[in-house]
């Protein structure tokens, strides 16, 4: 569709099902978010990124777009934690905030939370927001702006980022 992604969705829940819809939806919700004059923040949990990650290209597009942003990075996450490790220090050279995940503990909630004076909107996902994965494995991811899911997931974003290590940096 050629509207608002972020319309569509706080005019209705949106879910969709990898690979049987495209993982593109995703990206045009954070590519958008991260043009808004409207968004104020967009908070994200990742587990595996992409070697030519889309996702973090526009998390990073939205730190330049004024945005905070905040990333929780699971660099425990086999076999990718050199991507992981990668994509976490250009995301603090963007000037995003980037936490990892509680010792002991691996991040696999997959949650975005975007803030914006529209209106709020959660995406919930079974999936690791990786474009290459989403192709190949099944999952899925519920758009919505049901204040109720939004708030629950305002929640877990700010209770998770106050029990995780800051990077490096400090940042």
């Amino acid at each position: 569709s050629l509207g608002s992604a972020l319309d569509e969705i706080r005019r209705r829940d949106v879910f969709m099902h990898y690979p049987y819809h495209s993982f593109s939806n995703y990206i045009k919700v954070l590519r958008e978010a991260a043009l808004s004059r409207d968004v104020r923040s967009i908070k994200t949990t990742v587990y595996r990124l992409a070697k030519d990650s889309k996702v973090v290209k526009a998390l990073i597009c939205a730190a330049k777009h004024g945005k905070k942003v905040t990333v929780m990075v699971e660099l425990m996450a086999r076999f990718d934690e050199a991507s992981n490790i990668g994509w976490s220090k250009k995301m603090q050279d963007a000037g995003i905030q980037v936490l990892f995940g509680v010792e002991g503990l691996k991040v696999h909630c997959k949650l975005t939370h975007i803030a914006s004076t529209k209106g709020n909107v959660a995406c919930i996902s079974t999936g690791n927001f990786h474009e290459g994965n989403a192709r190949t494995y099944t999952d899925t991811v519920l758009f919505t702006a049901d204040k109720t899911i939004v708030r629950k997931s305002t929640g877990y974003s700010n209770s998770s980022t106050s029990h995780t290590k800051r990077s490096p940096s400090g940042s």
